[in-house]
Order: C-alpha cells, then sequence, then structure tokens
C-alpha cells in the first residue's frame, strides 16, 4: 500500500449539498477499489489560473488515501469522465503524510489582522494639501517648457526648480507666451 494525496476541482456553480455528494462519490470511488481514506480538506471556491471548461473559478478538494499502486490508473480514468470534476491531478508520496486536524489550504495560515489607520489631526491634513499644489505648478512649468522646446528644437532650454511664490496672473502670462510661439 502506498499513499497518495489528489486535488480536485469541482464545477463552481454546485450548492454545498452537491458539492458534498462529488465528495462522497470520490470517498465511494475510493473505499470500493480497496483503498483507505486519511484525510478530506475542503478549500472552497477559488479563482483559477486559466479557464478550464470556460470556468474561471472552480471549488478545490484535497484528499489524502493510502491504496494499491494498480488502483490509481482505474481512479484517474474514472475522475477524468466525471462531468463534475473540472481538473483532477494524483501525486503518490514517499511517506505517511503528517495530517492534523488544521486545514492545508494555503490560503488560511495568512490571517494578518486589519490595523485602522490613525486619526490626523487638522495639521496633518493641511501639509500634503500645499504639496499637491506645489506639485500641479511644478507640472503646469514642466509643460510649458517642453512646448518650448518642441516648437525651438535647436536652443537648448535650461530649466529651473519651481518656485512656489509665483501667482496665477504670472501663469497665465507664461502659458499664454507659449501658445502664442506655437501659433494656437
Amino acid at each position: 500500500m502506498r499513499y497518495y494525496e489528489m486535488l480536485f476541482i469541482v464545477h463552481p456553480n454546485y450548492e454545498q449539498d452537491r458539492l458534498d455528494a462529488v465528495i462522497s462519490s470520490v470517498q465511494e470511488e475510493i473505499t470500493s477499489e480497496g483503498g483507505t481514506l486519511l484525510k478530506i480538506d475542503n478549500w472552497g471556491k477559488r479563482k483559477l489560473a486559466y479557464m478550464i471548461n470556460k470556468q474561471r473559478y472552480g471549488s478545490y478538494v484535497l484528499m489524502y488515501f493510502e491504496s494499491d499502486p494498480s488502483m490509481i490508473q482505474g481512479l484517474h480514468e474514472w475522475m477524468e469522465i466525471q462531468a463534475q470534476v473540472l481538473h483532477q491531478m494524483i501525486i503518490r508520496l514517499e511517506e505517511k503524510p503528517e495530517l492534523s486536524a488544521e486545514t492545508q489550504n494555503p490560503d488560511s495560515s495568512f490571517s494578518a489582522p486589519y490595523k485602522k489607520a490613525e486619526s490626523r489631526d487638522a495639521k496633518t491634513v493641511k501639509a500634503p494639501v500645499k504639496e499637491e499644489v506645489v506639485v500641479k505648478e511644478a507640472q503646469v512649468e514642466e509643460t510649458v517648457v517642453e512646448e518650448e522646446t518642441v516648437v525651438k528644437e535647436e536652443t537648448p532650454v535650461e530649466v529651473e526648480a519651481p518656485v512656489v511664490e509665483k501667482t496665477a496672473v504670472e501663469e497665465k502670462a507664461v502659458v499664454e507666451e507659449a501658445t502664442e510661439e506655437k501659433g494656437v
């Protein structure tokens, strides 16, 4: 007798009762052929890596069992003709698996607690708003400089750091000059 691990994916539209019926039919097939079930682990519905039979999701079930190697080919063929099973994979294990009562679902081990963001006072909220204004002014000035360089390809343009004290009137004048040079 050897140890095996079987992972199979059941059609995602099946309700829990119908999924349990599929799992029990696989159990009956294994036990009727002389195998012994060690553990059944239902991982639930998950997104598939690629579409199988026009389905993007599937319900994953992991089974550990012990059986004769001659039974595996028949089990594989039986699983292939089951319409409710989208895909299946049977792996031979070298030694008896160490099974616990907990689930083997890889997503269940990640359970980081959700931490709420701390409330900010009024000073902290105002500071980023000023920075955003500076960034917007700098972007307008860079855009104007880029437009001038496109018009005047032969003359190099020196770009200085953006000045925060510029008024809206000065910015409007720079934009108007750039549009006049373009001929727009």
